[in-house]
């Protein structure tokens, strides 16, 4: 038996050589490759993530950010189909997206300059414009959250939100819209509003009614925690405007957005957002 084990060679004691398992380079292929294959994704992705594109993002649910709300939402005003198709953020982003999406579209492509110097793009402008539109609107909705038009009477206000007037005799086939405000209206035709129908309603067809409900969005830790670290918008109605108007804290808002959760709520505690 101590021949197999060991052999002697002068005053030296040689063990042999064991050979490797049959099954090694069999594990390495199944169970190691695969995980290096996913820390070289995940390594590659780490370090493209800072290489912002110049536009809009278009990403979908399949690529979502770590889970990161905690429960607490945000009203967006108007449809969110409408909102995401202004803010260049894809139509199959997740509730939980919008906000983080929105907060790099901001800090990427919303501002020319650098802070005292920076002043927002034609992207931001249209976006707060379409926001602002957007609150009108939902005032002439009202609770039930639906524009009704049923008569020329109750169209004036409704047209001058969308920046639109009437030509011709109202209840006439032959009444028409015609563009009053050229920013307002862009906005409404941009953001998908339907003129054709409620043309139709002033020509004298059925009444016009447009579902215009509010959207809620899932907001990272508290709107509370964001506004405390914003000094010089504090007349911003919401974390939304916050968001727009602040390209810093849109990046923070991104950053934090794309880490896990663990490490989102130790930031949070120590050293805190401020």
């Amino acid at each position: 038996m101590a021949q197999h084990v060991a052999e002697s060679v002068g005053s030296e004691t040689r063990i042999p050589a064991m050979k490797p398992p049959r099954f090694s380079a069999l594990f390495f292929s199944i169970v190691c490759l695969p995980i290096f294959s996913c820390l070289a994704a995940e390594a590659g992705s780490a370090v493209a993530a800072p290489s912002f594109s110049t536009e809009p993002v278009a990403q979908s649910s399949e690529e979502r950010p770590p889970a990161s709300a905690s429960g607490s939402t945000l009203n967006i005003p108007g449809p969110l189909r409408s909102f995401l198709r202004m803010a260049g953020i894809s139509q199959r982003a997740s509730r939980e997206e919008v906000l983080p999406l929105l907060a790099r579209n901001v800090f990427v492509l919303g501002y020319e300059g650098w802070e005292s110097n920076a002043h927002p793009t034609e992207f931001l402008v249209l976006l707060m414009r379409y926001v602002q539109q957007a609150r009108e609107l939902s005032g002439l909705a009202g609770t039930n959250a639906v524009i009704r038009v049923s008569s020329c009477e109750e169209a004036p206000s409704l047209l001058h939100t969308l920046g639109y007037r009437l030509r011709g005799a109202c209840g006439q086939p032959s009444a028409a819209l015609e563009t009053a405000d050229a920013e307002r209206a862009f906005l409404t035709t941009d953001s998908g509003f339907p003129l054709p129908e409620l043309e139709q309603t002033l020509q004298g067809a059925k009444p016009f009614a447009y579902p215009f409900p509010s959207s809620q969005v899932l907001v990272l830790f508290t709107e509370g925690d964001w506004r405390d670290l914003n000094t010089a918008n504090r007349s911003a109605a919401d974390l939304l405007d916050l968001i727009m108007r602040d390209p810093l804290l849109a990046r923070l808002y991104w950053a934090m957005s794309r880490v896990d959760r663990e490490t989102q709520m130790n930031l949070r505690q120590s050293p805190g957002l401020l």
